[in-house]
């Protein structure tokens, strides 16, 4: 008993459980915010007694609550077994108990601290809503219906929810020993099962997580039928870790595994290169010696995909944001009863200059450990120019960048294609979209001149391209101010150059300058010339009629920032100092 204890201490009083509380707390005011400014934008105002109850249960239904259920859940103890094995700890923790005991303190410990920090948060959110909104509250002459039983129900109910996504956390970093996974492996899944029941199992409303939060449905017993299903997988999710975490500890294999297996691939790769032969320099074979050289320090880079859950990471989050952004099309066709061309959840996805950002913020994720400098750099930099070292990680971004577009490319395709045919034509939901404002109207870039002067493919393949060109300036600008400054001063660039797309917007340019409506053609001409992101974005060019960037113009700007690029950090690899800390990838 006194384990336990100790590991529900360590649980709840830790920073992460803290961080997950205030999280928590702050998601919930943002939910109930544009609610709360609705109501309080007339004075003077008058509300119903229980109203600081009800905002709160409707601010639990909000998106953004829906979104951050996982992710909170996982932040409290989900590493706490992965970083007793890698620390050492374990071992001698266990000579003070049973393994079995270990195993069941670590989990009950997971689960009570991820769903106990989303509960207190609600109460502490409810907390501030009595204290902000009940002096506005009167008792009116009829009987207004409590709403303490639901609001019971649903801090139960998210009690539940986030220790069920603790667990799946919890049993993800203990089966890989990798504290990535810890966190975002309950996001995945979470969104995984959305997918499949939005898109194709409809009618199974209880394979989506978020109905068991929202209680839409046909819930037997009035909604407590989810909690008992909640509580029922929370303990099938224990038996699971319980049983996979047994086993290893009393085989010993974890141990094993972590310490000497872990680099095993790449200790291959240092031996396969220590016994290679120099190459020639000189020479007509010199050049085919560089060009040699170069592909295999590509396929190095690629190499070190290979157990990188960074990169996993990246696919699996790039597979979520494109079924996210996605869904307004997606859902509109479904509504009208109308079918998309193959292509166009693509271009009304990525047509917008918001969906690029956010699809290009993922390769800061993707790229964070470049330039790979592994156990078999070293080997490769004693028998090459850094020049030709330098080459071959401009190609490997070049690959790497088009690889992650084509996923993009791809994943957005294949989420819609069961509502879809492959023909070279607009379909009606675009037309509908275009024509009668219904795009405007939820926000999805379809304008009459892209469904007048492009055909699906052609509007596809520009698109694509645009994204690489864009995608591609942002990658070689972070490497270069790596080899500068720093990793730090990479993703810091990287962010900046985002930032500065966002900020060149005609709509922020108005507000901030006061700028009238007769003249905001000339504001939307000169931030479709100067921001990055504008021309990535297809609907932003001249098609015609107006003075905005013509494609070739976009074409020829990001070539031109490109090469320079590339050129800057030929130059920066000169002076780059190679440190090499250690010989693991992490």
């Amino acid at each position: 008993m006194r384990q336990i204890f100790g590991d529900l201490r360590r649980a709840v009083f830790g920073r992460q459980f803290l961080i997950a509380w205030l999280g928590m707390v702050l998601c919930l005011i943002i939910g109930a915010f544009s609610e709360a400014m609705e109501t309080f934008s007339f004075k003077p105002v008058t509300v119903v007694y229980g109203y600081h109850r009800s905002i709160l249960l409707n601010a639990l239904h909000s998106d953004i609550i829906l979104l951050a259920v996982p992710i909170l859940a996982a932040i409290p103890y989900t590493t706490a077994f992965t970083d007793d094995v890698r620390s050492g700890y374990l071992k001698p923790y266990l000579t003070r108990t049973t393994v079995s005991r270990y195993i069941w303190d670590k989990g009950i410990a997971a689960a009570f601290s991820g769903g106990f920090a989303l509960a207190l948060g609600i109460i502490t959110a409810l907390f501030i809503s009595f204290l902000v909104f009940s002096p506005f509250e009167v008792y009116p002459e009829y009987a207004v219906p409590s709403r303490i039983p639901d609001l019971i129900l649903f801090i139960f109910l998210f009690f539940l929810s986030g220790a069920l996504w603790a667990c799946v956390g919890l049993l993800a970093s203990s089966l890989t020993q990798n504290v990535y996974l810890a966190y975002a492996a309950p996001f995945i899944f979470y969104y995984v099962l959305i997918i499949l029941q939005e898109r194709y199992f409809r009618t199974a409303f209880m394979l989506n997580p978020k109905n068991y939060l929202t209680m839409e449905g046909a819930w037997p017993l009035e909604g407590k039928s989810a909690a008992l299903t909640l509580l029922m997988l929370t303990l099938v999710l224990l038996l699971v870790f319980y049983i996979t975490v047994q086993k290893e500890l009393r085989d010993d294999k974890r141990q094993k595994r972590h310490y000497f297996a872990k680099n095993l691939s790449q200790k291959r790769l240092v031996s396969r290169i220590s016994r290679a032969k120099p190459m020639k320099r000189s020479g007509r074979s010199g050049l085919f010696s560089e060009l040699s050289q170069v592909g295999a320090v590509v396929r190095y880079n690629f190499r070190m995909w290979r157990g990188n859950m960074r990169v996993l990471l990246t696919f699996a989050l790039a597979f979520i944001l494109c079924f996210l952004l996605s869904d307004k099309a997606a859902s509109f066709a479904y509504d009208m009863h109308t079918t998309m061309q193959a292509f166009e959840p693509f271009v009304w996805t990525f047509g917008d200059a918001n969906s690029v950002l956010m699809i290009s913020l993922l390769l800061i994720l993707l790229f964070a450990d470049i330039p790979f400098l592994g156990a078999g750099v070293p080997y490769y930099l004693v028998r090459m120019k850094r020049r030709t070292w330098a080459w071959g990680q401009l190609i490997y971004i070049g690959l790497a960048t088009f690889i992650y577009m084509l996923f993009i490319f791809l994943a957005t395709t294949l989420i819609c294609m069961q509502n879809s045919f492959i023909g070279n034509m607009w379909s009606e939901t675009a037309a509908i979209l275009g024509y009668s404002g219904a795009g405007k109207a939820i926000v999805l870039p379809a304008l009459i001149k892209t469904l007048e002067m492009s055909r699906p493919y052609q509007c596809a393949g520009t698109i694509f391209l645009l994204m690489l060109f864009y995608t591609l300036v942002l990658s070689l600008l972070m490497l270069l101010l790596k080899l500068k400054r720093g990793k730090s001063a990479g993703i810091v660039a990287a962010f900046a150059f985002s930032l500065y797309g966002l900020l060149l917007n005609p709509q922020l340019i108005r507000q901030i300058t006061g700028v009238k409506e007769e003249e905001m053609y000339k504001a939307n001409v000169a931030v479709g010339w100067l921001s990055p992101l504008n021309h990535a974005t297809y609907h932003m060019h001249n098609f015609g009629y107006d003075l905005l960037p013509r494609m070739w113009h976009t074409y020829a700007i990001f070539g031109a920032l490109i090469l320079l690029l590339m050129f800057l950090i030929l130059r920066a690899i000169r002076r780059y100092n190679f440190m090499f800390l250690g010989t693991e990838n992490s």
